[in-house]
């Protein structure tokens, strides 16, 4: 396989973003343009992401938001992560194990509350401003992008038989090819109720009647109560410091609090074990020691304690030897930095590619398969339970040094979104090295059996040095689903702006 491609910066004095489109990304800077702020952006970005990557971050899935407002000189958690719904059988799925595809995977989407929340704290532009070039592409149609094209010709046959997919994603028999129109009026027409009516548009009236309508037909639990009760909560984020700085990750039910520990071990270690190898050898500690930690914080209060943060070591207790396994997963979303210091970094989601396969006809909405992250053995941090959050993979993460933002990254790529944001983090927070190069390097990874992953051009002494500790490697992989693709801001010392898009995936990134 070739070396990963190697991006380039952009660089700017007023605002930087990126997001997994450029259709998004253009919205965006229109939006700041027009006198918006970063969350404004980010809501009108995040609205072009469910038409334009609809099976990576549909309005069926759910998101995660950090915020650096420089005005208070906090980072605040916006957790539109959501539940599972109240009619889940949970001794009937001890039996028979956790849905993958179809109405049943579903947890309740929240994405729309998420918009909510953060616009009524701040947001400065009517809703009906922010949606209007999503709906006019949703209305219009876009030309198909070679990153939906490329899942759909890989969908698992499991996700493609599922009611709706085919009518929304495949034309004269056939999977959308990349270029090809995609018109998706349906999904217009809620957006458009969302732009009148903000969340009520989505969570009461006829969108919630015709998503529950459609769970109902085929046997799904998703009811109008569940999308009534849907809510987003804004956390205080957990840190950690690392190289001067805080770096700030939302908490559990959040992974990324997995981040900050291989960070608190690298470094521990000192410049002579940072290295990549030493970094998979962490890695695997703190998923196979923490990783079933996660779950729902209302079930029971999560505290930093619990996983070690800040510590020098890896504590004792159980290991969960499957704890590396990285399902191929799939994520989009947007990040954000201005000149007067603020920042934002949003995830998006349908959890793997496609979600739930499952795509209501009468609001062209795909839902997403996140009850898949649950377990459904009982008595677990994370065991499935009505109305409760599965432990969630989405981890965007921001960086802050004294009373500024400096750096705001997300990826994704599942678990490995805690894995890739160590390897981005720690290459920008020791070295001189540009966004670009920092994404361009080859990165380290595991596959859904645990084993390493290693891309092309990976320095040659890694593979055999994790061997010698009983690790499958896999050398020149060229997986791309398991390497994530970084979207990142950040802000230099002189004043300037940098943005990178990484090019492993569909992205785009501007600063001016």
């Amino acid at each position: 396989m070739p070396k990963p491609p190697r991006p380039k910066s952009q660089y700017g004095r007023v605002t930087a973003l990126a997001s997994g489109h450029h259709l998004a990304t253009l919205t965006a800077q229109r939006v700041v343009e027009q006198g918006g702020s970063l969350v404004d952006a980010m809501l009108a970005a995040s609205a072009m992401l469910t038409v334009t990557l609809p099976h990576a971050g549909s309005l069926g899935g759910c998101g995660l938001l950090l915020v650096y407002d420089a005005a208070s000189h906090q980072v605040q958690v916006l957790n539109g992560t959501g539940r599972a719904p109240a009619a889940t059988p949970v001794d009937e799925l001890a039996g028979t194990g956790l849905p993958r595809h179809g109405v049943r995977a579903a947890v309740t989407p929240t994405l729309v509350r998420l918009w909510a929340r953060a616009h009524e704290r701040f947001g400065r532009l009517p809703w009906a401003q922010l949606l209007a070039p999503a709906i006019a592409a949703a209305s219009a149609g876009i030309g198909t992008s070679e990153e939906l094209a490329r899942n759909l010709m890989q969908a698992d046959p499991q996700v493609a038989a599922q009611p709706g997919f085919t009518d929304a994603f495949h034309r004269n028999g056939q999977p959308l090819a990349a270029g090809q129109p995609l018109r998706q009026p349906q999904l217009a027409e809620v957006l458009q109720a969302i732009a009148r009516q903000g969340e009520a548009g989505f969570y009461s009236g006829w969108v919630a009647r015709s998503l529950a309508a459609f769970c109902a037909e085929h046997g799904g639990w998703l009811g109008q109560d569940d999308l009534a009760q849907a809510q987003a909560d804004w956390w205080e984020s957990w840190s950690t410091h690392y190289a001067g700085r805080q770096v700030h990750v939302a908490p559990p039910n959040s992974a990324g609090v997995l981040m900050l520990r291989q960070l608190n071990l690298r470094a521990a270690a000192g410049a002579a074990q940072n290295d990549p190898a030493h970094d998979v050898l962490r890695a695997v500690a703190v998923l196979q020691r923490y990783r079933a930690r996660l779950g729902d914080p209302a079930r029971r209060r999560l505290m930093p304690a619990d996983f070690e943060l800040g510590e020098r070591h890896i504590g004792n207790g159980p290991l969960d030897a499957t704890a590396t396994r990285l399902t191929p997963a799939d994520a989009t979303g947007f990040v954000a930095m201005d000149v007067d210091g603020n920042a934002v970094a949003l995830l998006q989601s349908v959890f793997q590619p496609l979600g739930s396969g499952a795509v209501d006809p009468g609001t062209g909405v795909l839902l997403n398969n996140r009850m898949a992250e649950f377990r459904a053995e009982p008595g677990l941090p994370n065991s499935v339970q009505p109305r409760a959050r599965p432990a969630h993979t989405l981890s965007p993460w921001i960086v802050v040094q004294g009373n500024r933002a400096e750096l705001a990254a997300i990826s994704p790529g599942g678990i490995g979104q805690t894995t890739g944001g160590l390897q981005l983090a720690s290459g920008a927070l020791e070295s001189e090295a540009t966004l670009g190069e920092l994404a361009g390097r080859p990165r380290w990874s595991f596959n859904d059996a645990g084993e390493v992953l290693l891309e092309a051009g990976m320095d040659a002494a890694v593979a055999p040095a994790l061997r010698a500790h009983g690790l499958t490697v896999h050398e020149d992989a060229g997986q791309q689903l398991h390497f994530g693709s970084v979207k990142a801001v950040r802000a230099h010392a002189h004043g300037g702006l940098e943005a990178v898009a990484d090019l492993r995936r569909q992205a785009h990134a501007v600063a001016w």
